[in-house]
């Protein structure tokens, strides 16, 4: 699976657990950044870390909303 398409699922998983009012999307959010985080500390070495996590806080400004997908 591409990075495209692995971010397509994630998006879909996302929008599966917090549609409808099924789960609060903020401790969702939380969840998948949570277990980002351990992944991240559990694959790289401490300074790879650290600048992953100065890269995440610096890429801020491009971050975008999820836009649901449509039925059609």
């Amino acid at each position: 699976m591409n990075f495209e398409e692995l971010s397509r699922q994630f998006e879909k998983l996302w929008v599966d657990l917090c549609e409808d009012g099924k789960n609060d999307p903020l401790a969702c959010a939380g969840i998948m950044m949570a277990q980002a985080m351990r992944i991240y500390k559990s694959m790289l070495t401490e300074n790879e870390f650290n600048i992953m996590v100065e890269t995440i806080l610096k890429s801020r400004p491009e971050i975008t909303a999820i836009e649901k997908p449509t039925l059609n």
